[in-house]
């Protein structure tokens, strides 16, 4: 059965991919709907979209400022990976979502392994360093996971955007590591009696 996925951009100019798979998915702006869009030009209860045996298919929700497919008005049509979709004035590319398989939803299960350098593994390729989180999901995930499409990091669970992870504090000796924690005011005492204890011992 296809599987969907939509991206789109926000207000804001940030990249956000939605994967759909089979089922009924109620898009609107509020909470109580399957897939929330935060944006004014989306209704309360915008629309439906439903994925099952008999093919892909969209529903207008009684929404103010419509549904179009490829710019057309639509109540009710079929819905096909490489069309336009408009919720009001928000532009969403409709994909097919290759990347959404039995595989990887049992790879998304797994766990963050420890690496031998003292970071952690990706959560679907556990022999390489995880490079983001996502702060929505905190789904940990490397190069490997992103999408070729995409401009910037965008969670593969979720399709947030995700924070780079800073491991350069694994490269620290347990002393350096320990320096670092301290307050500005004790770092400059700590300094000034390194020196001072240099200069006794010359």
């Amino acid at each position: 059965m296809q599987k969907l996925k939509l991206q789109y951009r926000t207000w804001d100019e940030k990249e956000r991919i939605i994967h759909l798979g089979p089922g009924e998915h109620r898009i609107g702006r509020i909470a109580d709907n399957d897939v929330v869009i935060d944006e004014l030009a989306v209704s309360e209860h915008h629309c439906v979209i439903t994925i099952d045996h008999n093919g892909n298919s969209i529903a207008d929700a009684d929404s103010m400022h419509g549904t179009f497919l490829d710019g057309a008005f639509v109540q009710s049509s079929p819905l096909k990976p490489g069309q336009t979709l408009n919720l009001g004035t928000l532009m969403i590319s409709v994909m097919e979502d290759k990347a959404v398989t039995e595989q990887d939803v049992s790879s998304q299960r797994s766990e963050s392994l420890p690496l031998k350098d003292g970071s952690y593994s990706c959560l679907k390729h556990q022999n390489q360093r995880a490079g983001f989180e996502c702060p929505s999901c905190h789904f940990l995930f490397c190069n490997s996971c992103l999408p070729s499409e995409s401009e910037s990091p965008l969670c593969p669970q979720c399709g947030a955007g995700a924070d780079v992870i800073d491991w350069s504090g694994i490269e620290m000796t347990p002393r350096d590591a320990a320096l670092d924690l301290m307050p500005d005011n004790l770092k400059k005492a700590w300094g000034y009696w390194q020196k001072w204890k240099a200069h006794r011992d010359e």
